[in-house]
């Protein structure tokens, strides 16, 4: 098949051609349309941002009209392992995550376990920062609202 032959393909007026095509754009469109708004929807869930002054001593705060509290069983320190601990009756699933601010700390994401009823803990090891910057940003997920808790260690 010749050149001529191939680009006049594109360029007769064959039907199931043209919609074939058409058909394979849209797909393509819709396919990063998706992605698009995905990517760029804003965030209509803002975070609550936790005052606490010493999570070892314990954070309290409310999750859906409820008391709930927060420790740290151990120091905060990067690289070495400490317990998470929340007291929180009446949610069905926590995770917590650490980050920096303005900074990529990879996936690190720990879900809480029900060690009693509405006691929820985890193990979790802070992600060390290059630059030896020590001030994270735990973000913790109760039944789908961020709250977020600043501290260092």
């Amino acid at each position: 098949m010749t050149l001529r032959e191939r680009l006049s393909g594109w360029f007769t007026c064959d039907t199931r051609y043209s919609l074939k095509c058409a058909a394979l754009i849209l797909f393509i469109l819709s396919l990063v349309g998706a992605e698009l708004y995905h990517v760029l929807k804003p965030d209509s869930s803002a975070a609550v941002v936790l005052p606490c002054a010493d999570p070892a001593q314990g954070c309290t705060f409310s999750v859906n009209g409820q008391p709930a509290q927060l420790h740290f069983l151990g120091t905060p320190s990067g690289l070495h392992p400490f317990i998470i601990q929340l007291y929180a009756p009446g949610i069905k699933d926590s995770y917590a995550s650490f980050t920096m601010r303005g900074m990529d700390m990879g996936y690190n994401r720990y879900r809480l376990l029900t060690t009693a009823p509405g006691i929820w803990q985890t193990r979790v090891v802070l992600p060390v920062c290059v630059t030896g910057r020590r001030d994270w940003l735990l973000t913790l997920t109760i039944d789908g609202t961020n709250y977020e808790l600043p501290f260092t260690g």
